[in-house]
């Protein structure tokens, strides 16, 4: 003879708000059912009067454990575009507001351009090559550009949702690798689906190697002289300014204003 459906009332105070659940028997079979949070209007005694509802289903046999829904059909070779947004909406979430963004930038205005209409099969070595040689070729143009006082120019939106035009800005030999590192990650999810069979945008030779600027030495008396005498200058541009930036803080940098400094500052300058 079957042990009589007996439960009860689980709550997980764990999370921001308690978490309802029912554990209780079936069949012979230990159960788990959860019923949903307070804030989507669960207490305890609404989840007391379920439990007692499951357990007279139990007893007249007509309760029945939910379903898992049906898992979706994934195309197995999809564009990036379509990859690529998938991936975007399911960990948006998981990121910082600037990390969203940067992401949202890196994708939509060189990933996407690019590869938007490969297929995940298409994406290979050669095509990821071909891409930061895009890349390269792009900059030096926008360089040469803006070399002749001709820059070239993207229209973009501002805060207020205008249509505005600004200079194209060359990405560095770093920010295209950024945009090849961001390739790699989402492809490295296409892999673990099993959707392609290798990641084409690892290894260190799909990236640019980033051009070290030489450090800047202080180390002569001239040296030291000309950078107090360019803070100088930007002091007393600042006073005739009204000694503040365009955020309404303080700029002075070598000296200060007289009707800001401590005697004492005054003194030692």
């Amino acid at each position: 003879m079957p042990r009589p459906a007996t439960g009860q009332v689980v709550v997980d105070k764990r999370r921001r708000s308690p978490t309802f659940a029912l554990r209780f028997r079936a069949y012979g079979k230990r159960e788990y059912v959860t019923l949903g949070t307070a804030e989507e209007g669960w207490t305890e005694t609404k989840a007391q009067t379920e439990l007692q509802n499951v357990l007279a289903d139990i007893r007249r046999g007509i309760w029945r454990p939910a379903e898992p829904a049906p898992a979706p059909e994934i195309d197995r070779d999809p564009t990036f575009h379509e990859f690529a947004s998938q991936w975007f909406e399911g960990a948006k979430g998981e990121w910082r507001a600037k990390t969203r963004l940067d992401y949202e930038w890196q994708l939509s205005h060189h990933l996407l351009p690019f590869f938007k209409n490969h297929r995940l099969s298409q994406i290979t070595i050669a095509e990821v090559d071909r891409y930061r040689q895009t890349k390269v070729a792009e900059a030096q143009k926008a360089r040469a550009a803006a070399a002749t006082g001709k820059p070239l120019v993207d229209e973009c939106e501002d805060k207020r949702g205008r249509k505005i035009q600004r200079p194209r800005r060359a990405l560095s030999a770093t920010s295209i690798n950024k945009t090849i590192t961001r390739l790699g990650q989402i492809l490295e999810v296409a892999v673990e689906y099993g959707l392609i069979d290798g990641n084409p945008a690892k290894g260190r030779r799909r990236r640019l190697k980033p051009v070290r600027v030489a450090p800047v030495w202080l180390d002569r008396a001239e040296h030291i002289q000309a950078l107090l005498d360019a803070a100088s200058a930007l002091d007393r541009d600042a006073e005739v300014k009204g000694g503040h930036d365009q955020k309404g803080g303080l700029v002075y940098r070598r000296g200060c204003s007289r009707h800001s400094c401590s005697p004492a500052y005054a003194s030692a300058s």
